[in-house]
């Protein structure tokens, strides 16, 4: 039976190559987002799009090598720009407590102007503020084994609450380090000769109790949390002012006694607190410390400069009180300035320190 579906050989209307056996296959269309990309894709690699297939694309390397190039990689603690910056401010400052207390040591003790001007000011000081000598008493009953005591619990504390031990032994250390310091020096190695420039008195430099109050306020701060630091930067200043302004009062100390003792406290400070980078509270109100205290120096060096006007050698007169009593009668508002003087040194200084023990912590 003839096949219905075949066209008669004998028709001439009929082209052989429609039939249903011998038709070309079209090719499925593809969708147009894919064609259109195989498209580019073709074109990009420099393939025709018809006719031709497309190459196969190689990932290129260097896009990959150039961001592991640019990837950060992990860098040791030394290495920091920031540490190294902090570490060497940190040297730098123990270096400058260190021969700031030599050179100081040295003039007070052992030059005759550096006798009388050390002198000068600590009795002008006791002329000046004898109405205050039952607060000056308060202040200097204060520093005693029992408080040193409730202070190095406080520390010890405060470190623990916060989880960080080691701080608690690093202020502990500067306390005793600094303390053993100063009776060291005092009792066994410097002697203060008598010039003949004031009255014969033995060495008293550095000061034992403004080494205490100095070194216990540093603790404070070193083991204080960033939120308290300077608020406790702020209140151990004044209390240490105030140790050293009462020894002068008392006639314990001159400012020399006072001064070295709180630079030897802050080498100590200064070499074992820690180097931490942590964000700053209050740092306004750490640059107005400082420039408290470079305006309390210049104070200091004008009163000094003002009350030793027309001063000369000639003028001590060693066995009637310190040696300046003649002095500083003739003209009692000397008393009064060297008052001043002998304040803004103690507390420009001991602000300085205190400002630098601060500032080891924060960015």
């Amino acid at each position: 039976m003839d096949d219905p579906n075949s066209a008669l050989p004998s028709d001439p209307s009929v082209d052989e190559s429609y039939t249903k056996s011998s038709r070309p296959a079209r090719p499925r269309a593809r969708s147009g987002a894919r064609a259109d990309s195989d498209e580019r894709d073709a074109g990009q690699d420099g393939a025709p799009v018809k006719g031709r297939p497309a190459r196969a694309r190689t990932a290129d390397p260097a896009p990959r090598e150039a961001e592991a190039a640019d990837a950060p990689t992990p860098r040791r603690l030394s290495s920091d720009g920031w540490y190294r910056l902090k570490l060497a401010r940190r040297l730098a400052g123990v270096a400058i407590c260190l021969l700031a207390t030599g050179l100081i040591s040295h003039v007070a003790l052992t030059t005759s102007y550096g006798q009388v001007i050390d002198t000068i000011l600590m009795e002008g000081m006791m002329r000046s503020a004898s109405q205050f000598e039952g607060f000056s008493t308060l202040i200097t009953s204060i520093v005693s084994v029992p408080v040193m005591g409730v202070v190095g619990v406080i520390v010890a504390l405060v470190a623990a609450a916060r989880r960080r031990p080691t701080l608690a032994g690093r202020a502990l250390g500067a306390v005793v380090g600094a303390n053993i310091t100063t009776q060291v020096l005092k009792d066994y190695i410097l002697t203060r000769p008598n010039l003949g420039v004031t009255t014969g008195a033995g060495n008293s430099l550095p000061s034992g109790h403004t080494t205490v109050a100095v070194t216990l306020s540093l603790a404070l701060i070193v083991v204080a949390p960033q939120w308290f630091r300077s608020p406790a930067a702020w209140i151990g200043w004044v209390w240490t002012s105030l140790m050293g302004v009462s020894v002068m009062m008392e006639g314990w100390h001159r400012p020399s006694d006072v001064i070295t003792a709180a630079l030897i406290a802050g080498a100590w400070a200064l070499a074992l607190s820690p180097i931490e980078r942590r964000p700053r509270h209050g740092a306004s109100i750490q640059r107005a410390m400082v420039w408290v205290c470079l305006g309390l120096l210049g104070v200091a060096v004008l009163a000094t400069l003002a009350a030793m006007w027309g001063f000369s050698m000639s003028a001590a007169s060693p066995g009637s009180g310190y040696g300046f009593e003649h002095f500083l009668l003739i003209r009692p508002w000397r008393s009064r300035v060297l008052g001043v003087a002998a304040v803004a040194w103690v507390s420009g200084i001991c602000g300085l320190i205190i400002h630098e023990v601060d500032r080891l912590a924060g960015e």
